[in-house]
């Protein structure tokens, strides 16, 4: 049993409270912990509906090894940078909600990373992390000029015609509704976006795609390859939840799966040229 308090900003579904408290948390274990309602508050039962309040106090009777903080995965460190692996479903920086994030999980281990730039909530992939001032600075101007190219892959709804290309368009962002819209027409408050895709793969109703960045705006491959017609897999703020639901896929299926460095000169010109990469680790059944 684990006694917590629970330092939120505001008020959270029981279900949403677990799985950011303890991100490492499997899905099958939530699922039972609710089912089973294990989770006590001033000695009362709490179920899938329950809200969690800031400041409770709760008693978790969850088994222990599935609730400790996971050791960041890293994927390549030296003295300058490191690249850690995200996964689906914890912040790469500040949580409002105040659950772990990635950057806190590195810090652990090296205490003076800081993130570079960042990946949607329910995005895994590569995040890259300064380790001194040098190659903060190095970094944060080689992702603001894009010298640097980021791949990703991902599985879509549906088959590209042409299996490859660029698409162009306009994106704005809607604060109110927390949510971006794409255009072919420029309008007042919309930015340029490029996205080029290839397609690798394909079969009936699903096609796996490998993604370039061109530019890189808020939920832009989400909201520019639904635009283009063909939605990323489990995103139901810009996908067909229809068809979410029939495949049973609850989570988008896009990962970063690559980075390729460009350094011309400076602290980080060892690394001109070299590129890193992980395999997707995509959660849709018959697609693993």
């Amino acid at each position: 049993m684990r006694e917590l308090v629970a330092t939120i900003a505001k008020p959270l579904a029981l279900s949403l409270f677990l799985r950011q408290s303890f991100p490492s948390l499997p899905q099958r274990q939530l699922k039972n912990a609710l089912d089973r309602r294990d989770v006590k508050r001033e000695g009362r039962r709490l179920g899938p509906g329950d809200l969690v309040f800031p400041g409770d106090r709760l008693q978790v009777f969850i088994d222990e090894r599935y609730l400790a903080a996971p050791r960041p995965e890293i994927l390549f460190a030296d003295e300058n940078l490191l690249l850690a692996v995200k996964q689906p479903g914890i912040s790469v920086t500040e949580d409002k909600a105040g659950a772990c994030t990635l950057e806190a999980l590195v810090r652990q281990e090296y205490p003076g990373a800081r993130a570079c730039h960042r990946l949607d909530f329910y995005t895994g992939g590569l995040v890259v992390f300064s380790l001194n001032e040098r190659s903060r600075l190095a970094l944060e101007t080689a992702f603001r000029d894009r010298s640097l190219n980021k791949f990703y892959r991902c599985l879509v709804f549906g088959k590209p015609v042409p299996g490859r290309g660029l698409l162009r368009g306009y994106l704005k962002k809607e604060a109110d509704k927390a949510l971006v819209r794409v255009t072919e027409r420029e309008t007042p408050g919309a930015l340029p976006i490029e996205t080029a895709y290839e397609t690798l793969d394909s079969c009936e109703t699903v096609s796996l795609l490998r993604v370039e960045l061109i530019t890189g705006r808020t939920h832009q491959i989400r909201a520019h390859l639904a635009a283009a017609g063909f939605p990323v897999c489990g995103d139901d703020r810009y996908g067909d939840r229809a068809k979410n639901r029939a495949f049973h896929v609850r989570t988008q299926q896009l990962w970063a799966t690559e980075l390729v460095f460009h350094f011309a000169g400076g602290p980080l010109a060892y690394l001109d040229g070299r590129a890193f990469s992980i395999r997707p680790r995509f959660t849709m059944r018959g697609f693993e």
